[in-house]
């Protein structure tokens, strides 16, 4: 049953508008948004918030992350908020609950897997109730994986494991180096190291799993002519999709009982993935030190800070899905995403994610995955826009 929500003020407002992603998220709604929308940029200081806001033409929001009242007030102005304020376990709770109070839709940009599972732990079964959509994890993390999994399942004959290979290319702004450092800040690798966390019985789901299929770090890929080496974003994205699969199997629509999700780097060359595979370790190693944290503080991009306009445009992410044998694939599919995945592609899924929920086009309410709170429909949405196309195959 749907939330009774009284008469607001905008359909949607985009909290964090002023930062680097923000402001491209901004453009991007300019660009998007439909005749009639009725939306505002919001943040925390007065005067940026007000030239934004009269350069785009439309209304602004003074709200700090940390300011419970300010934020409750801008929850129950609006039908839906998108949040580009991270890091989100530290600006991102007060905003959450307020939009849980009133019903209000709510999509953001986190990987931040803990704090996902403890926005599932205390709202997902109200919000399921009052039919109140929470999406995080709607931005480059985990839209392009999430929708095409989920096209590749509902295409298959029967289930099968499918594994995902990844492309990229693009830069880093500051703020995705600050959530990533408060990620570890907070948490150690343990926390968020079972494999179906973010699953509603993670350990009923690791029981009932297929078996991992036991690859190294890097390995071949007969099918793709490549070898496959560890990928950045893929411990959150696979855990979201196996969320999903889960979620959809409540509702008997899953995936199936053969099932599995495992995401890796695509290179060209066993000694580029050798090399590859070091480089995500010296990452990691900086990461989860504070020594290292501090190196990347004063060396990385600070926040606020990020690509140039023709790096952003000229990025891109290929994601190739194989499902069964890496060998002889039972399937093999592609989707060609346009743009710098951290810096366009994240806030088009985003603002996509947005102008879905303000159409009425959610599915259900929870504390959901893109394919389980919007599925198909977004990646119509993607696919109109000209974010992405899929790719013909051999």
């Amino acid at each position: 049953m749907r939330a009774m929500v009284t008469a607001r003020d905008f359909d949607l407002i985009l909290q964090g508008a002023t930062g680097f992603t923000g402001r491209l998220a901004a453009a991007e709604l300019a660009r998007r948004a439909p005749a009639g929308l009725r939306w505002a940029v919001a943040g925390r200081d007065d005067s940026r918030v007000a030239e934004l806001a009269d350069h785009l033409g439309v209304s602004g929001v003074v709200a700090d992350g940390l300011d419970e009242a300010a934020v409750d007030r801008l929850a129950a102005r609006s039908r839906v908020v998108l949040s580009c304020a991270g890091p989100f376990s530290r600006y991102g709770t007060p905003l959450v609950e307020a939009c849980v109070r009133h019903g209000t839709h709510y999509g953001d940009l986190t990987g931040e897997m803990p704090w996902i599972r403890e926005l599932i732990d205390q709202h997902h079964e109200a919000c399921s109730a009052a039919g109140t959509t929470l999406v995080p994890t709607s931005g480059f993390d985990c839209v392009p994986t999430d929708l095409a999994v989920q096209a590749m399942a509902a295409s298959l004959p029967e289930p099968a494991p499918i594994t995902g290979f990844f492309q990229v290319r693009g830069g880093l702004n500051g703020g995705t180096l600050a959530s990533g450092m408060h990620l570890y800040e907070r948490w150690t690798p343990a926390d968020f190291a079972h494999p179906y966390l973010l699953d509603p019985q993670p350990r009923a789901s690791l029981r009932a799993a297929p078996p991992h299929p036991g690859r190294g770090f890097v390995f071949p890929v007969p099918a793709l002519k490549g070898w496959g080496a560890p990928f950045l974003m893929s411990p959150v994205n696979e855990r979201v999709t196996r969320r999903s699969a889960a979620l959809l199997a409540e509702d008997g629509q899953g995936y199936g009982d053969g099932f599995r999700y495992d995401e890796h780097l695509l290179v060209g060359s066993r000694l580029r993935a050798r090399m590859m595979t070091g480089a995500l370790g010296v990452a990691n190693g900086l990461l989860t030190r504070p020594g290292g944290r501090r190196l990347l503080r004063f060396f990385g991009p600070k926040p606020g800070k990020g690509p140039s306009e023709r790096s952003i445009r000229d990025g891109f992410a290929r994601l190739t899905l194989v499902a069964g044998p890496l060998e002889q694939p039972a399937a093999v599919r592609r989707w060609n995403w346009n743009g710098d995945p951290s810096n366009l592609i994240t806030v088009r899924c985003l603002v996509q994610t947005g102008l879905a929920l303000a159409a009425g086009e959610a599915r259900r309410g929870g504390v959901l995955t893109p394919a389980t709170a919007l599925g198909p429909r977004l990646l119509e949405r993607l696919t109109g826009i000209g974010a992405v196309e899929e790719a013909v195959t051999d």
